[in-house]
């Protein structure tokens, strides 16, 4: 009977360990990655919440960024490696996040004549991954 409870108190605290590991944001829900949402963006309806690094900034308009995938922007090593960025509008309060800065972004896409953008609601800078970039500018 030891061996049983034993067991099961392992499994608890196995359990325990990785409900508090999967990456959950402030909203209790995953946060999807830009790789995640590419290839078909509208098929995301409502809010959802997603998770990148800011890669650029509009010239034209202030109200808009671009971001990236955490992971493929740390493989590259470069915020100008070609790899997809996901354009993004936020016309909040708020400052905009810094350049190379991980966000938690919630909100919605938005299609227009000009192509699909993420329309964000509010975000969250998680933390600025700079340092471990590699011939940025």
């Amino acid at each position: 009977m030891k061996q049983l409870t034993l067991f099961q108190l392992i499994a608890l605290t196995i359990l325990a360990l990785c409900a508090a590991c999967t990456g959950k944001n402030s909203n209790n829900t995953r946060a999807l990655s830009i790789n995640d949402i590419k290839s078909d963006p509208l098929s995301f309806t409502g809010e959802i919440t997603i998770s990148g690094v800011a890669s650029a900034f509009s010239e034209n308009d202030t109200t808009f960024f671009a971001i990236m995938d955490t992971a493929e922007l740390m493989a590259c090593k470069n915020l100008y490696c070609g790899a997809f960025a996901l354009p993004v509008q936020y016309t909040g309060d708020n400052p905009l996040p810094d350049l190379a800065d991980v966000v938690d972004m919630n909100g919605s896409f938005v299609q227009t004549e000009n192509g699909i953008y993420f329309s964000v609601r509010e975000f969250e800078v998680k933390r600025n991954i700079m340092r471990y970039l590699t011939n940025t500018f």
